[in-house]
């Protein structure tokens, strides 16, 4: 896919999910279950359970001044997980996550006027994710909030691909390894989201849409790079004397059910429905 292609499809998910947003608040706001039972529910008593996908748009970015001024492209790649959600109370919470992440970073550029080269790096993470979630308003079945927490990942495997047509050599690609990239990222994750409350059949359930960028601290550089002792596929824009650090922004959509004792919530409920009855 080329760096044209990705952005038009980077742009059509980033409409989608805005498309996808705009439902989720309609919806709640024009349900038939009115905004009133989710006020008198209270929903923090509960734990919230819930898987989310979307999508992630990484980069590599480099210390190194030559070449951090190489055109680098993002990516797009895949990002799945499953979370907890432990409230505090009504506007606090911990959403310890299990997430698989595809991250990395491209680069295109014209070597000395002769010939084009393209080198690619994208790896699989496994991550560990306990962000802290603030709620901004705690009134409605529909939440704006806050994120912020650490992102501890280990490289599960991945590829590094190079092609440089102007010359009579194949397409390399290599697959990740300890002697190529540094399995172990340790950053931090942070960003803005919305959560809508449903009821639907007496169950409560949570759809939360976010956008979060990822800012990895660790150098993705190897030991052995580091130490020359591992031979470069990129040799013209490969340069190990800064870090070359994994940042990205990432678009998820989450759903959730909310634990909590049956008894409260199907009592809750019948109150609820004998008082829109009366009404």
């Amino acid at each position: 896919m080329t760096t044209t292609q990705q952005n038009e499809s980077m742009k059509k998910l980033v409409f989608t999910y805005i498309l996808l947003l705009y439902a989720v608040v309609n919806l709640s706001a024009q349900s038939q279950i009115l905004p009133s039972y989710a006020v008198e529910t209270n929903y923090y008593e509960g734990l919230l359970f819930g898987l989310k996908g979307g999508v992630n748009f990484p980069r590599l970015y480099y210390t190194n001044q030559y070449v951090s001024d190489l055109p680098h492209d993002f990516v797009m790649g895949l990002s799945v997980g499953a979370f907890v959600e432990i409230p505090f109370n009504e506007w606090l919470a911990l959403a310890p996550e299990l997430n698989y992440q595809q991250r990395g970073g491209a680069t295109s550029y014209v070597y000395e006027q002769e010939y084009n080269v393209s080198y690619s790096l994208k790896a699989n993470y496994a991550s560990v994710r306990l962000p802290l979630i603030g709620y901004l308003r705690t009134s409605r079945s529909v939440r704006p909030y806050l994120l912020l927490g650490p992102d501890v990942g280990y490289v599960i495997n991945g590829e590094i691909s190079l092609s440089q047509p102007g010359l009579d050599i194949p397409d390399s690609h290599l697959n990740l390894t300890k002697s190529n990239i540094d399995y172990w990222y340790v950053g931090m994750l942070g960003g803005v989201g919305v959560r809508a409350n449903l009821v639907f059949r007496e169950v409560v359930l949570v759809v939360k849409m976010d956008a979060a960028i990822n800012f990895g601290f660790t150098d993705t550089f190897s030991d052995a790079e580091h130490n020359e002792t591992a031979t470069p596929t990129n040799v013209h824009a490969y340069n190990h004397q800064g870090k070359r650090l994994s940042r990205g922004l990432e678009i998820n959509l989450s759903i959730g059910y909310i634990r909590e004792k049956k008894d409260d919530v199907c009592g809750r409920f019948k109150t609820y429905r004998a008082k829109r009855a009366k009404d």
